[in-house]
Protein backbone atom coordinates (compact mmCIF):
# COMPACT_ATOMS: atom_id res chain seq x y z
CA UNK A 1 0.00 0.00 0.00
CA UNK A 2 1.32 3.25 -0.85
CA UNK A 3 0.58 6.79 -1.35
CA UNK A 4 -2.58 8.33 0.74
CA UNK A 5 -5.84 6.52 1.30
CA UNK A 6 -8.49 7.53 -1.69
CA UNK A 7 -11.75 9.00 -0.47
CA UNK A 8 -14.05 7.49 -2.06
CA UNK A 9 -18.02 8.25 -1.81
CA UNK A 10 -18.83 6.66 1.71
CA UNK A 11 -19.85 3.11 1.83
CA UNK A 12 -22.99 4.21 4.18
CA UNK A 13 -23.73 7.68 1.69
CA UNK A 14 -24.24 11.46 2.72
CA UNK A 15 -27.21 11.37 1.24
CA UNK A 16 -29.74 13.68 3.33
CA UNK A 17 -27.28 13.93 6.06
CA UNK A 18 -26.73 17.33 7.57
CA UNK A 19 -23.22 18.41 7.38
CA UNK A 20 -21.69 21.63 9.64
CA UNK A 21 -18.69 23.20 8.34
CA UNK A 22 -16.53 26.15 10.19
CA UNK A 23 -13.84 28.17 9.00
CA UNK A 24 -11.57 30.20 11.56
CA UNK A 25 -8.60 32.47 9.88
CA UNK A 26 -5.60 31.71 12.18
CA UNK A 27 -2.97 34.77 10.38
CA UNK A 28 -2.29 32.98 7.64
CA UNK A 29 -3.75 30.01 7.34
CA UNK A 30 -7.53 28.83 8.23
CA UNK A 31 -9.13 25.98 10.53
CA UNK A 32 -11.62 23.73 8.79
CA UNK A 33 -13.89 22.25 10.80
CA UNK A 34 -16.54 19.70 8.96
CA UNK A 35 -18.80 17.63 11.21
CA UNK A 36 -21.77 15.08 10.55
CA UNK A 37 -24.94 16.18 12.47
CA UNK A 38 -25.84 12.29 12.77
CA UNK A 39 -22.92 11.01 13.96
CA UNK A 40 -20.51 13.22 15.64
CA UNK A 41 -18.19 12.77 14.17
CA UNK A 42 -15.58 15.98 13.42
CA UNK A 43 -12.63 16.68 11.34
CA UNK A 44 -9.83 19.36 11.61
CA UNK A 45 -7.73 20.24 8.76
CA UNK A 46 -5.80 23.73 8.67
CA UNK A 47 -4.92 25.15 4.99
CA UNK A 48 -3.71 28.56 3.60
CA UNK A 49 -5.41 31.41 4.13
CA UNK A 50 -5.53 31.88 0.43
CA UNK A 51 -7.51 28.86 -0.63
CA UNK A 52 -11.86 29.90 -1.35
CA UNK A 53 -14.42 28.76 1.34
CA UNK A 54 -16.00 26.61 -1.25
CA UNK A 55 -12.43 24.57 -1.95
CA UNK A 56 -12.14 24.51 1.71
CA UNK A 57 -15.38 23.12 2.31
CA UNK A 58 -14.78 20.48 -0.52
CA UNK A 59 -11.30 18.97 1.17
CA UNK A 60 -12.96 19.30 4.45
CA UNK A 61 -15.58 16.79 3.23
CA UNK A 62 -13.35 14.64 1.44
CA UNK A 63 -11.86 14.01 4.93
CA UNK A 64 -15.01 13.48 6.54
CA UNK A 65 -16.21 11.03 4.34
CA UNK A 66 -12.95 9.36 4.81
CA UNK A 67 -12.95 9.45 8.23
CA UNK A 68 -16.88 7.91 8.26
CA UNK A 69 -15.58 4.80 5.56
CA UNK A 70 -12.64 4.69 8.45
CA UNK A 71 -14.98 4.22 11.39
CA UNK A 72 -17.37 1.86 8.93
CA UNK A 73 -14.59 -0.17 8.63
CA UNK A 74 -13.44 -0.51 11.92
CA UNK A 75 -17.35 -1.75 13.02
CA UNK A 76 -17.08 -4.46 10.70
CA UNK A 77 -13.59 -5.91 11.94
CA UNK A 78 -15.32 -5.58 15.38
CA UNK A 79 -18.14 -7.80 14.16
CA UNK A 80 -15.78 -10.59 12.49
CA UNK A 81 -13.88 -10.61 15.60
CA UNK A 82 -11.29 -8.44 14.74
CA UNK A 83 -11.07 -6.29 17.99
CA UNK A 84 -7.42 -4.31 16.91
CA UNK A 85 -7.59 -3.74 13.57
CA UNK A 86 -4.46 -3.64 12.03
CA UNK A 87 -1.41 -0.70 12.55
CA UNK A 88 -3.12 0.44 15.65
CA UNK A 89 -2.76 -0.27 18.92
CA UNK A 90 1.13 -1.23 18.70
Amino acid sequence: MSGAPKAGPPKAGLEGREIFFEITQLAENQRVCAVDAATGIEIITVLPATVNERDAQKIALKKLIWRLNQDQEEAVNAEEGDLMPPGKYV
